[in-house]
Parts: C-alpha cells; structure tokens; sequence
C-alpha cells in the first residue's frame, strides 16, 4: 500500500510493481478553455487563450508547492497534472510551446487522456510482467528443490543396491557353507548319514 500524509488528497494514485506510485491531480480549470472555444472573433480567442494558458500555469504553480507527491510513500519525484480535455491540453500547449518543459521543471507532468491511458496501460503491463517474473522465479525455486530432491532419492537408491549387494553376498555365502562349498553342512551331514546314522 501507499500512505499518504498530513491530510492530502490527490484523485487518484497509480501503482506500479514494486511498491511505485504515481500522483495524480485532475482539479484543472476549463472555464478559459470553454471561453476559448467558443470566442467569437479572434481578439476574444486570443485573450481566452492567454487566461487559459494562465489558469494552467497558476495550477503547475500550486501543484509544485503542496509537493502531493512527497507526502505519498514510494511516489515517484513528480505528480502527474491530468487535463481531462484533450482540446484544452493542446491549446495550452499551442498557447505556450515551451509549458511542459516549464511545467516538468517544477516536478509536474501535464498529460491529456490519450497519456494517462498510455500511463495506466504501461502499469498494467508492467504488473503483467512482474507476475509473470515472480511466477519463473517460484518455478525456478521450485525446480531447485525437486532437483535436491531427486538427487537424495538417487543416493538413497544406491545405498539401497548396496545392501542388496551385501544381502546377496550373505546369501552366497551362508548357501555356499551349507549346500555348495568344501566340506559343507550337507555333505557332512550325507556322510554322517553313510555311516548309518538315521536321518
């Protein structure tokens, strides 16, 4: 998880692998940009334009003073200034080609809706890849203790053949004194029996 202190309350927060995450604030002002779009004539255009482009830079501003981002755990060193009108983010941009820059200086990211969707479409792949590395890990781990496994059932089977091995000699031997070597029990006892003793 992610703990956020001294009471902020950014609108969103984006998590990615490994305890990461974005900030993100939305609260961007449109009214300018609404006023720009439907200006009548050029002068109004242009003067909505430079209110807008002002709305924007006094909310980078203020963004870069509450700092949400050093107030959440893990947060990358920037927030993420979400403009949820794509039409707004480029005539802010239009209006003033160097504001990303200026902005991004300031430890502020402005993006429209086609970025965030990049952004959480990144994160989402990037938790894809994560589980599946986690999951190889485990199977590695796991396959390293079947492997130790199989090497002590292998040494256990060894020591079970030579028993085997030394059972068999036993046999030979105790079979080789009673049926089949010089002087066996068996033949003493056939000789004996010769001699008339009965069986």
């Amino acid at each position: 998880g992610s703990k956020i202190e001294g009471g902020y309350r950014p609108d969103a927060l984006i998590f990615f692998p490994d305890n990461k995450v974005l900030v993100v604030d939305s609260k961007v002002s449109i009214t300018a940009y609404t006023n720009y779009a439907n200006a009548d004539n050029d002068e109004d255009r242009r003067n909505a334009l430079k209110e807008h482009r002002r709305s924007v830079e006094s909310h980078i501003a203020e963004l870069n003073t509450k700092a949400y981002q050093k107030h959440v755990k893990n947060s990358a060193d920037f927030v993420i200034m979400f403009m949820p009108n794509e039409g707004a983010y480029l005539a802010a941009m239009h209006g003033d080609p160097d504001l990303w820059s200026k902005a991004y200086n300031k430890q502020v990211v402005i993006v429209s809706p086609t970025h965030l969707i990049s952004v959480v479409g990144l994160a989402s792949q990037l938790w894809t890849n994560d589980k599946q590395n986690r999951n190889a890990i485990h199977i590695a781990t796991e396959t390293g203790k079947l492997l130790d496994k199989l090497s002590d059932f292998i040494k256990d089977l060894e020591d079970v053949g030579k028993n085997l091995a030394s059972a068999q000699k036993c046999y030979d031997n105790a079979m080789n004194k009673f049926s089949n070597g010089r002087g066996n029990i068996l033949k003493r006892a056939n000789d004996i029996k010769s001699l008339g003793v009965k069986a």
